[in-house]
């Protein structure tokens, strides 16, 4: 036999094999495959991302989220050498929160350098507008203006969010002569909510008529049912400016329905939750 065909027959073998193992390949391939799904992880079956578009369910698109806004920052004279401060921030996103919003207040003097800090974390609710507040913040020295930073924070997503309903009404404002103090606000408050809430928060702003913050003050009311209406006493002992706009003195409540512990009772729920990281 001559090398020839020796190498014929050698490609004759060796074609087989390839025959044969392609055969068990395509066997076992399909003999072991498993069948595409929705939620197997991978992205197969005409899907436009992995486990969504195509035959499975539509893809969510992440919309666009708008950063929170600083509305306002102030500093507000406390009593000797004590500062107040506020800052009104609103989240112009209808379905987005924040949980854990982190902030720091920064006091500056005339050439912008720190005095003093005071960092806190709050959260903010699709569509509100709030306050939050700092007090008695001991300086040395008056502050010239007032920086306030968020720091950090993650949006989430409400599904079928209701807005708490709170409401306020008989407001009276009065300074008080012949006793202890300088000025009272009253006023009642009522949970219309769905919900039974373990703590609800109440803040006023008092204004001059030239709408420059001169007194703010928070409590808090424990326990609150739904259709319950507490009465809130704010009580200021230190003076203020008395040229007061009386009749926009600006009272917000709030509850945070992030937290499960804060509900008492759920008449209805905001749903799940579901989160997105803004870099």
């Amino acid at each position: 036999m001559t090398s020839f065909h020796r190498g014929i027959k050698r490609a004759i073998i060796v074609f087989a094999y390839l025959i044969i193992f392609s055969v068990i390949g395509t066997v076992l391939f399909f003999l072991f495959r498993t069948t595409p799904t929705c939620s197997d992880g991978k992205l197969n079956q005409g899907e436009e991302k992995i486990d969504c578009g195509g035959p499975c369910q539509k893809c969510e698109e992440i919309p666009k989220i708008e950063n929170a806004q600083i509305l306002e920052k102030n500093i507000i004279l406390g009593g000797s050498n004590r500062y107040d401060a506020l800052a009104k921030i609103k989240n112009p996103n209808p379905l987005f929160g924040i949980e854990n919003l982190e902030y720091t207040f920064s006091f500056l003097d005339e050439s912008g350098k720190v005095i003093a800090q005071s960092e806190g974390a709050s959260f903010l609710l699709p569509a509100e507008t709030k306050y939050i507040f700092v007090f008695n913040q001991d300086l040395n020295e008056k502050p010239s203006s007032l920086d306030f930073r968020i720091k950090s924070y993650k949006w989430r997503k409400f599904s079928g969010y209701e807005e708490p309903n709170i409401v306020s009404y008989q407001k009276e404002f009065s300074f008080v002569s012949g006793g202890p103090g300088f000025a009272d606000l009253k006023l009642k408050i009522q949970n219309k909510s769905g919900y039974d809430f373990r703590k609800i928060t109440t803040k006023a702003v008092i204004r001059d008529h030239q709408g420059y913050p001169v007194a703010i003050n928070e409590t808090n009311n424990n326990d609150v049912q739904v259709n319950e209406e507490r009465e809130v006493i704010f009580h200021w002992s230190e003076p203020f400016s008395q040229d007061i706009d009386v009749q926009n003195i600006e009272v917000r409540q709030e509850a945070n329905v992030f937290s499960e512990e804060n509900f008492m009772k759920k008449y209805g729920s905001p749903g799940q939750y579901e989160s997105y990281d803004i870099k």
